[in-house]
């Protein structure tokens, strides 16, 4: 299914069939985004519904129909940062020592598993590991970035990231997956 700029001006005026559209058209990636943020099916579903409400409502601002892809993922991603910041628990996440460096390794390792298997992994981890991990790693945040989103300090970003990589690796470790290779 394609968007067209019509039908983006005819959601900008708030024309049910095209708002369906464009529903149908962000849905699966949407809802995969807000999956990968929350720790279960309904948690992702409810900031799922909240991300459209606010594409609903803020469409008409986006005045540029090239800006809608990247505009519509930064709603999601806002919406779930939201969702995060509303349902925290202050933890200090203890571990792993600090300075626990987990090496670069780990990309290997995720591109030879299923997306299942890698979600699964992901939801499992500390709420701030996976929160930190999917913005940068998976979103392609800066640490600046995510401190700011997040409200926390770059240090805490990094320690998060290389807290989250570690036990991703130790995970990995446990499921028998001990040799990186790429496939050629």
């Amino acid at each position: 299914m394609e968007f067209t700029r019509e039908q983006f001006e005819k959601c900008k005026q708030n024309h049910a069939g095209a708002q369906r559209e464009l529903y149908y058209l962000f849905k699966a990636r949407v809802m995969g985004l807000c999956r990968r943020y929350t720790k279960n099916k309904e948690e992702a579903e409810d900031v799922f519904q909240e991300a459209f409400i606010r594409v609903f409502q803020n469409i008409s601002q986006l005045s540029d129909f090239d800006n809608l892809v990247p505009w519509v993922k930064r709603i999601a991603v806002n919406a779930s940062v939201n969702y995060y910041h509303k349902n925290k628990r202050h933890h200090n996440y203890s571990d792993y020592p600090e300075g626990t460096n987990p090496g670069d390794d780990y990309e290997l390792i995720l591109s030879q598993l299923n997306d299942e298997t890698l979600i699964e992994l992901i939801n499992d981890l500390p709420d701030g590991y996976r929160v930190v991990f999917n913005l940068n790693v998976v979103e392609g945040y800066s640490h600046a970035e995510i401190a700011a989103l997040l409200s926390i300090s770059e240090v805490t970003s990094r320690s998060q990231l290389n807290r989250a990589k570690q036990t991703l690796k130790n995970k990995l470790k446990a499921l028998g997956v001990l040799k990186y290779e790429k496939s050629a």
